[in-house]
C-alpha cells in the first residue's frame, strides 16, 4: 500500500526517532547531574562526617543482617523458600552478643554524628533495606541467599561475607575517622 503523499519516507521517520532518543539518552544524565551536582557514580561525603573502623564494621554489620534478613522474608513471603529465614534466625540468635554489641556501637555512633536527630538511625535502615529490594524476586535470587546463609556455620565466615560485600559499600557513604585514637576527626 503506496504512503499518502504528506508522510515522510519510513527511512527518515526511524531516523528522526533515533536521533530523538540518542537526544534524550546523552541529556538526562545533564540534567540530573545539574540537579544534584554530581558526577556519574559519585556520592557526597560530609565533610564533619567520619566513622572510626570499629564503627564502621559495625554498620556493615548491622547492614548485612537487615539486608539478609529481608531477603529470606521475601523469598518465605512470596512462596519460593521458606527455609532461609528460620536458618537465618538460628545464626542470628547463635551470634546474638556479636550482633547486639555491633547494634548498640551503631546506635552510639548515630548519636555522636547526629546529636539533635532522633531519627537519623531509623532513616538510615529505611534506606539500607529499600535500596536494596528487588521488585521481582526470582527463585534464583532465593537459591543464592539460601547457599549463602548455609555457610555462615560461624562468626568468621559472617564477616568474610560482611567485609567482601557491605563494608565497601559503608565506606563509599563514610569517611573514615583517624587517627583511630580521636574518634570524630576526619582523616
Amino acid at each position: 500500500m503506496p504512503l499518502p503523499p504528506s508522510s515522510p519516507p519510513l527511512a527518515i521517520t526511524s531516523a528522526r526517532s533515533v536521533v530523538a532518543a540518542l537526544l534524550a539518552a546523552l541529556l538526562l544524565p545533564a540534567v540530573a547531574q545539574a540537579q544534584d551536582g554530581l558526577g556519574p557514580g559519585r556520592r557526597p561525603k560530609q565533610p564533619n562526617i567520619c566513622m572510626t573502623d570499629p564503627e564502621l564494621e559495625a554498620e556493615a554489620v548491622v547492614r548485612a543482617g537487615m539486608v539478609i534478613r529481608d531477603h529470606a522474608r521475601a523469598c518465605a513471603r512470596r512462596g519460593l523458600d521458606g527455609t532461609i529465614l528460620p536458618l537465618w534466625g538460628k545464626f542470628d540468635e547463635a551470634n546474638a552478643d556479636r550482633f547486639r554489641a555491633a547494634v548498640q556501637l551503631r546506635a552510639a555512633t548515630y548519636k555522636r554524628l547526629w546529636p539533635d536527630d532522633p531519627y537519623a538511625e531509623q532513616r538510615a535502615n529505611n534506606a539500607t533495606v529499600a535500596s536494596r529490594q528487588l521488585a521481582d524476586f526470582a527463585n534464583e535470587e532465593c537459591v543464592a541467599l539460601g547457599d549463602l546463609v548455609e555457610t555462615f556455620t560461624d562468626w568468621p565466615t559472617f564477616m568474610r561475607h560482611v567485609r567482601s560485600t557491605e563494608l565497601g559499600q559503608v565506606k563509599t557513604v563514610y569517611k573514615r575517622c583517624g587517627p583511630p585514637n580521636r574518634p570524630g576527626v576526619a582523616q
